[in-house]
């Protein structure tokens, strides 16, 4: 199951990547409905970039969607993979790129804490320290 996930991250990266280059979200969306359960939750407190909390497949979608309008020139990396269970592991990436209404560099590194239900994600909790994602997987360093 780790690999799988690795995989599963690696693609979804791929999706969100091709869509900031062509300025579509139809590639992200494929993944979306793929890789996620309908009912998928995604939490992103006040420490993350787009901050609040969006449901299902269109959620997950409006999510990314959202920072294709606040970002241009986008790039996207996967730094860290740890698998917490088998129903649940944590990715870091890098990510950055423009702002696109004043041209500012932005460049993050959060953690994505990303829980499984039947093999499709469920909760999907995004982070800006390392710490905070694993005590949110119950882990602690």
């Amino acid at each position: 199951m780790p690999q799988e996930n690795i995989e599963d991250a690696k693609q979804g990266i791929a999706a969100i990547t091709e869509a900031y280059a062509k300025d579509d979200i139809a590639p992200w969306r494929q993944q979306v409905e793929q890789l996620f359960d309908p009912e998928v939750v995604l939490e992103a407190g006040t420490d993350a970039f787009t901050e609040g909390e969006w449901h299902g497949h269109e959620g997950a979608v409006r999510f990314v969607a959202n920072q294709m309008e606040v970002l241009k020139e986008m790039w996207m990396r996967l730094d860290e993979f740890i698998d917490v269970d088998e129903d649940c592991f944590i990715i870091g990436i890098a990510f950055g790129g423009q702002a696109r209404h004043t041209a500012i560099p932005v460049e993050m590194h959060p953690f994505h804490v990303l829980k499984l239900r039947r093999g499709k994600i469920l909760r999907w909790q995004v982070f800006l320290t390392r710490e905070k994602a694993l005590e949110a997987a119950g882990l602690r360093e």
